[in-house]
């Protein structure tokens, strides 16, 4: 564990009640803490209203320290909580996911044989993805607190009704279908030797007898009925085993499969919170869930845990008399590649309805004068050059045309003494750049990726530079105060999530979009995003075939001419939103526009400041 990390919780020691009082997610991380006997200083940050609440005695092993939000050397951490600090403060984590996967293996690299590797998962891949890109991890970081976080407003119509909250319906889905692991074949194939060899072993023939429910998996038979466990054996002697196969399921003993994982170990406060406090007859509704949950306390360590931190084993409430309501949900897979997934089918429509739609609203893209230069390489040093950032040989001459067109705009419109965040940083290739052409100035880099991160912090560590921090968190899990933010090829929505992040810091921003047709309605915002666009009465749907549409701009075919128009328009948009707040927004290009498809450029300079020159 490096020793000046800490880690950042919202809760309040309430000396009175001898207790912690704290959030959903500062539980979670105290019962991580508990199972894996963490050695990490914790500060108590008292900074929002409490839900939930472990006792005193927690804090025996634990060096800590307590804080009000408002004492001013905790202003700068700049994170939704909890968070940690790390890198004598140059390097920054948030999310629950990324806290809890970096003190784990920061545990590991103390304690090498620590148990709790085994959280990692396969390969260490447990909850690795971010929550704008995997619909599991989104489900267990917010998902399920934010469940929690509603339980007090849980409607109730005199007792007579109790409506279970739709993550533990998701939960009971998700629970009900077949595993899908990155190593499920091999698992399969070490559980069917194993049967193998207990038949051919006289000794060890009634181990195989064992009741269905004991077992981690199911065999079906031609029919796709489940086979007895007498004939499983005999079944398995003629049985072609794949890794898709249907006629042979493991079983979900824990969250993620037959393995204990990270995922289970955040899941769990969350179900308790909410099974304690819904009447018992919920658990008809949610037999899978009960099942889980019963053997996540029958492990010795887990258990271990909830004794620290107070979880009363025995608290569910026998309310029988209420009537269960069980909410409608989409119940489609929390695996995000499960091909029950719908996709919006492009292929053959065309979009000429929507231009003349807009068109007819005198709605077009108007392009500025270019902002970009380019960089002379060669005087630079060579850390700040992209070949040192784990690129393809391929990609790096069109992609030093799109940093050195990023970096020359971002010169034009920033000045000294700023923060300036980029967003989605990747290796850092822009920041860092940025941080060498203007010293005087706080660069901050946000990137949710641990790989990229810690690429980035090893560049600017090479180069001497003073001036970079590092987040590694969502970009709306970022709440310091800027004065410019850059993006280059955020995708799809994160974008739009870089250009709302600036207007509520009135910031100014330099954005190159990419992968249109990954908008999408999130709960931070909606699209159409601008007025005008919306006074057209162009629906969601006809929105998302538009960035569908710019899509289609590889060079050099049919639809490319199509795709740059809707590629402009959904920019166009961009601007249009940014100016209903005050914005002086330009719409350009990467120079030259070959280095990228996807080469458009949207720079709003803040209203606090002199317009975009011409």
């Amino acid at each position: 564990m490096i020793s000046d990390s800490k880690l950042f919780l919202s809760a309040r020691i309430n000396k009175d009640l001898k207790c912690i009082e704290c959030t959903i997610e500062s539980c979670i991380c105290l019962f991580v803490y508990a199972y894996c006997d963490f050695e990490l200083k914790v500060y108590f940050i008292d900074d929002a209203d409490y839900k939930c609440s472990v006792p005193l005695e927690i804090l025996e092993n634990i060096d800590y320290e307590s804080f009000i939000i408002d004492q001013i050397q905790y202003k700068e951490l700049s994170l939704v909580l909890p968070a940690i600090e790390t890198d004598n403060k140059k390097t920054y984590i948030a999310g629950i996911c990324a806290v809890l996967r970096w003190a784990i293996k920061s545990h590991i690299d103390t304690f090498p044989d620590n148990f709790s590797q085994s959280l990692l998962g396969f390969r260490g891949g447990c909850l690795v993805a971010c929550t704008e890109s995997s619909v599991w991890t989104k489900f267990c970081e917010l998902q399920l607190p934010n469940s929690v976080a509603e339980m007090k407003s849980l409607k109730k119509n005199g007792e007579e009704s109790v409506t279970i909250p739709e993550s533990l319906v998701l939960l009971e889905a998700h629970l009900k279908r077949p595993v899908r692991t990155h190593n499920i074949l091999k698992r399969k194939l070490d559980i069917a030797k194993k049967i193998k060899q207990n038949k051919s072993d006289a000794e060890a023939i009634d181990s195989i007898k064992v009741p269905t429910e004991s077992i981690d998996f199911t065999i079906y038979d031609k029919n796709l009925d489940p086979v007895n466990s007498d004939d499983i054996s005999k079944t398995l002697e003629n049985l072609v085993i794949t890794e898709k196969s249907q006629d042979f399921n493991l079983h979900h003993n824990y969250l993620e499969g037959i393995d204990l994982t990270l995922a289970d170990m955040i899941a769990f406060p969350c179900v308790h919170y909410l099974l304690t406090n819904l009447p018992s007859k919920c658990m008809d509704y949610l037999v899978n869930v009960g099942q889980w949950y019963e053997r996540m306390i029958s492990h010795a360590f887990v258990r271990k845990a909830t004794e620290k931190c107070g979880f009363s084993l025995t608290a569910i409430k026998p309310m029988d008399t209420c009537d269960i309501i069980v909410p409608v949900v989409d119940k489609d897979s929390l695996y995000k590649r499960d091909p029950s997934h719908t996709k919006l089918k492009i292929k053959h429509k065309n979009p000429c309805e929507i231009w003349t739609l807009l068109q007819n609203a005198s709605i077009h893209p108007q392009y500025s004068t270019n902002f970009c230069s380019s960089l002379e390489w060669e005087k630079l040093p060579s850390a700040l050059h992209p070949a040192t950032g784990d690129l393809p040989q391929k990609r790096i001459d069109r992609k030093c045309q799109q940093i050195e067109s990023m970096v020359t705009a971002v010169l034009k419109v920033a000045e000294d003494g700023q923060t300036i965040v980029e967003f989605c940083a990747g290796g850092g290739h822009v920041g860092l750049l940025l941080a060498y052409f203007l010293p005087k100035c706080k660069i901050v880099l946000i990137e949710n990726k641990e790989s990229s991160i810690f690429r980035a912090r090893k560049r600017a560590e090479s180069l001497n530079l003073k001036n970079v921090f590092f987040y590694q968190c969502n970009l709306d899990y970022f709440k310091g105060t800027f004065d410019l933010g850059v993006s280059l090829h955020a995708c799809g929505v994160a974008t739009d999530l870089v250009i709302q992040q600036c207007i509520k810091q009135q910031a100014s921003f330099v954005c190159c979009p990419c992968c249109y047709g990954g908008v999408q309605n999130t709960h931070l915002l909606s699209y159409p995003l601008s007025k005008k666009f919306l006074s057209t009465s162009l629906s969601y749907e006809k929105y998302l075939l538009l960035a569908h549409c710019a899509d289609r701009t590889e060079i050099n075919t049919p639809t490319a001419e199509q795709g740059e128009l809707c590629m402009g328009l959904i920019d166009t948009d961009r601007a249009f939103y940014a100016e209903e707040y005050g914005y002086d927004v330009k719409l350009t290009t990467l120079e030259p526009k070959s280095c990228s498809p996807k080469h458009n450029l949207v720079i709003g300079k803040s209203p606090k400041l002199k317009s975009v020159d011409a």
